[in-house]
């Protein structure tokens, strides 16, 4: 009597990393692509600076609280059926936001869209839990996102053209096509990672339980809020320079594109650099230096935007001075907090993953939100923002995290 061959278990090959890396891209693609024509769209859709910086909000919430779901139901139902769907509602929604005539209509869609948006990009970092552990997890992650920081660097530059050219409906048109690009790749090529054995039953309370085990665990807790403190500062930065860099500073649209790809590039030094050093000294070690970072370059860049509110003496490029090391350090804490953060749970790696995600995108659209509806034509809200964010990202980690 033969035995029936166990399925082979698939590997995180480059092509599949690349692949991962292009379904976490929708994060930037959405968000980026259409920053600089957040002051355009305003006009068009006879909106304020706040009501449309409210589209960004909507997506980020909806991004982040729709991976309560996302997550449980890939660890019922597999990781690649829910990417699948995702991807197809993210198409649909993508067209949609194209045809927005009021402010109003385009914060709803873009509410769907993020919704639609976040299961792509919560069970891709789960999919590199399956095949990995803690330092190569950290290691995987960070070239995933050396790739991944293409997008917010090409997608400013790209949607600064589009808008020039075509106007900003058309930068929803060419994000539908990136999303069923996405979709026919993903229905190809993409495995089921999930094992069998830690399936689990997408009921309310054994969902609560999950959620409840994980709220409980202080370390977790602490690479939870590490990183999401840290991802508000990005979320910060995002809402508030396209107003004041564009409106405040008088920077084209077309070449604010530029200004945020020259911060992307620091973002995607950052990744090789942990890519290359995390199997080295550990992610645990590097995320206890790097945290001081954003604890240091905020709060300087909180004073000096308080003196040039009041004074404006110190103009624009001063600032970029503490943005290129806050913005770069993100890829040193977000893949690292993420790697320590899941590696005590295979078991409901997408539970985990979702939660840090909700965490994250739920800090970050508040940041965010505050920035845009606290916008007064100077650069104060912003780096304020960023550095209350900092603060509390070095708080987190040293309070919640044990040494180790």
């Amino acid at each position: 009597m033969t035995s029936t061959p166990s399925p082979i278990r698939p590997s995180l090959t480059p092509a599949l990393l690349i692949l991962l890396a292009l379904l976490s891209s929708f994060t930037p693609l959405s968000i980026d692509m259409y920053l600089p024509a957040l002051p355009v769209i305003a006009v068009d859709l006879r909106g304020t600076a706040g009501d449309i910086q409210l589209t960004l909000s909507a997506f980020m919430i909806a991004f982040g609280l729709g991976q309560v779901f996302y997550g449980p139901a890939g660890d019922r139902f597999g990781r690649r059926p829910v990417i699948l769907l995702g991807l197809a509602v993210y198409v649909v929604t993508s067209v949609g936001c194209a045809f927005s005539a009021e402010a109003a209509h385009l914060i709803g869609l873009r509410l769907l869209q993020g919704l639609a948006a976040c299961g792509g990009v919560v069970l891709a970092r789960t999919m590199v839990r399956d095949l990995a552990e803690k330092d190569q997890a950290a290691r995987a992650m960070s070239l995933m996102m050396a790739c991944t920081s293409i997008a917010p660097m090409l997608a400013p530059l790209i949607g600064g053209q589009i808008l020039w050219f075509l106007g900003w409906r058309a930068i929803f048109w060419v994000l539908a096509g990136i999303g069923l690009l996405a979709l026919v790749l993903a229905y190809i090529r993409l495995p089921e990672t999930l094992r069998p054995e830690y399936r689990q039953p997408l009921v309310v309370s054994s969902i609560l339980k999950r959620f409840g085990e994980l709220f409980r665990h202080r370390a977790f807790m602490g690479y939870a809020f590490t990183s999401s403190f840290m991802f508000a500062a990005l979320l910060s930065f995002l809402s508030g320079s396209p107003f004041v860099f564009i409106e405040r500073y008088g920077i084209a649209p077309r070449a604010y594109g530029f200004v945020f790809g020259g911060m992307v590039v620091f973002m995607t030094v950052g990744s090789l650099l942990n890519a290359k050093f995390a199997p080295v000294f550990g992610a645990g070690k590097i995320l206890r230096h790097a945290v001081w970072v954003p604890a240091i370059t905020g709060p300087m860049a909180m004073v000096l935007g308080w003196i040039e509110a009041r004074y404006g003496t110190i103009g624009i490029w001063p600032f970029f001075l503490c943005f290129a090391p806050q913005i770069a350090t993100i890829s040193l804490i977000g893949p690292n907090s993420m790697a320590m953060a899941l590696q005590r749970y295979p078991h409901m790696a997408g539970t985990a993953s979702s939660l840090m995600g909700v965490m994250q995108f739920g800090l970050g659209a508040a940041f965010g939100a505050v920035v845009g509806q606290t916008f007064d034509g100077t650069i104060a809200p912003m780096t304020t923002a960023m550095g209350i964010a900092g603060i509390l990202c070095l708080i987190s980690h040293r309070a919640l995290v044990r040494r180790g």
